[in-house]
């Protein structure tokens, strides 16, 4: 079964979905868009949806993924 962690959202957005160890999945304006979105798998039951909204997502991965582009970037392209 697959956790999926509601916490507070960010640029702007109310909530954010997360992976079960907090990693950024996507935004959501609405508690009900959530569970629109993994409807079939909640029935299923292979999604289990936790709240934890006095947390923040953790974006680490996402600030290493834009390191590597911006690496990769400058070294394509030359530093402008």
């Amino acid at each position: 079964m697959t956790t999926i962690r509601i916490r507070r959202g960010i640029n702007g957005a109310r909530y954010a979905a997360c992976s079960n160890d907090g990693s950024f999945i996507r935004n959501f304006n609405r508690l009900a868009d959530v569970r629109e979105h993994w409807k079939l798998e909640i029935k299923w039951g292979r999604v289990r949806l936790v709240r934890e909204l006095d947390k923040q997502p953790d974006l680490s991965k996402m600030d290493e993924g834009k390191t590597a582009l911006e690496t990769f970037l400058r070294a394509a392209y030359g530093r402008r």
